[in-house]
């Protein structure tokens, strides 16, 4: 078998194999066996039929298929063993000789896409400054007062609605003909007043009311609105208070700190939680945002031709994360793409720039692992384990640790994001 190897763009490659007709031959007389076991011949026995039966009784095209079944896998392995390509995908395969006549070779070709060569610039010149964060008291006040606010009991009162007032609103839009106007209308609409979570203008309406009062009014909905059939339009709404609540008045002590944790706490070390809460969220957040301008660097400096295979394959990651980000609101993918006025093709083609942006990342990031020799050890990974399984109840971390044991897929994906990590580290500034 000889093989010659011709590159074509994207990080593809055309092999050209031709088998010699006496390895053809052998690849029959193999295959010849093979619908022997298969074949049913009176006087003969499975697997025990003569070749020149078989040829008989199978017609050519048959006998010519199982032989190319075997040749092609054969021949092709040893010419990307030969070439020393790292392919990617499964070949195209074209037959350009076909075995006819005795002692014609088959000469085929095969196109794959082959992990492409990577060039990095001066990686070591990337500094990245990994900010400092800080937590202010103002910021501990407002995230307790915002737990207090989850926890607060309510009464109806029987006076003007202001703001911070809890009102339950029936209400209705129509257009500018009296035509109501669909997904307008709400019976029994909880909303704090002065909350902003309504249209701008609506929750301004309600102020001045009291239980049982009607009005109407318009408003203009903002230009960006996220429903597009409503941006920009004016609407007439029908409004009633039907209900009509304002918050009793909250004590910060530790039988409230027991409500909203579920177990005893003193004052003093709830607000140190809430501290360190807080700022373990910034500092995770600060990292993450390290992390991304660190991946941003490295684009920059890598240049690939990404094949096409790679960035399909990198959409369709793309599109299984936004799915599952799509059921955790709620909805199906045709929900999301209807509601988005998108078609699935639309979807592929509108993420294609950041699908190849992610492979060129990971194609510079596993470089530079590799060129700074960059790895985790199993020791790290061991503890990482004990550490993830820690935050599960016990019952749990059986389970957890057996689906992390070692040569997993799910450890290997451990280990490789604690070499990642390590290579962030280096460029810390």
């Amino acid at each position: 078998m000889t093989a010659t190897l011709k590159k074509l763009p994207k990080s593809e490659i055309e092999l050209t194999i031709t088998v010699p007709y006496a390895d053809y031959l052998e690849a029959q007389k193999k295959a010849l066996e093979d619908i022997g076991k298969e074949l049913k011949v009176d006087g003969f026995r499975p697997g025990h039929i003569p070749e020149a039966v078989i040829k008989e009784k199978v017609n050519e095209d048959t006998i010519q298929g199982f032989t190319m079944e075997r040749v092609i896998p054969q021949s092709y392995a040893k010419a990307v063993k030969e070439h020393e390509v790292q392919v990617i995908a499964q070949p195209k395969v074209e037959v350009k000789t076909p075995v006819k006549n005795e002692g014609d070779d088959l000469v085929y070709t095969a196109t794959v896409a082959v992990m492409p060569e990577v060039k990095l610039g001066d990686y070591k010149k990337i500094k990245i400054k990994l900010e400092e964060v800080k937590v202010t008291n103002k910021e501990v006040d407002e995230t307790i007062q915002m737990l207090m606010q989850r926890f607060a009991t309510w009464k109806d009162v029987n006076r003007a609605a202001k703001n911070e007032d809890r009102a339950e609103l029936n209400f209705e839009g129509f257009d500018q003909e009296g035509k109501a106007i669909p997904n307008t209308a709400s019976k029994n609409h909880p909303v704090i007043l002065g909350s902003k979570s309504m249209i701008p203008g609506f929750e301004e309406e309600v102020v001045g009311m009291k239980v049982g009062d009607k009005k109407e009014f318009n408003i203009q909905f903002p230009k960006d609105y996220h429903a597009k059939q409503m941006q920009g339009q004016k609407v007439k709404f029908k409004l009633e208070l039907v209900r009509l609540e304002e918050k009793e008045e909250q004590k910060l002590d530790e039988s409230l700190v027991e409500k909203m944790l579920g177990q005893k706490q003193s004052v003093d070390d709830f607000k140190k939680r809430i501290e360190e809460d807080l700022m373990q969220e910034k500092k995770q957040r600060a990292q993450a945002d390290a992390d991304n301008k660190v991946v941003e660097e490295i684009i920059k400096i890598t240049t690939a031709e990404v094949p096409e295979i790679l960035i399909k394959d990198e959409v369709n990651i793309l599109k299984e994360e936004r799915k599952k980000q799509i059921a955790q609101q709620g909805l199906t993918w045709e929900q999301y793409l209807t509601h988005v006025k998108k078609t699935d093709e639309d979807f592929e083609k509108d993420h294609q720039k950041s699908a190849e942006q992610r492979v060129l990342a990971r194609l510079g990031v596993n470089q530079i692992i590799k060129a700074e020799k960059i790895a985790a050890e199993d020791a790290d990974v061991d503890v990482k384990v004990q550490e993830i399984a820690s935050r599960y109840p016990e019952e749990s971390r059986t389970q957890v640790l057996e689906h992390y044991k070692k040569g997993s897929e799910a450890y290997l994906r451990l280990k490789n994001g604690l070499a990642a990590d390590k290579l962030i580290q280096m460029f810390m500034a």
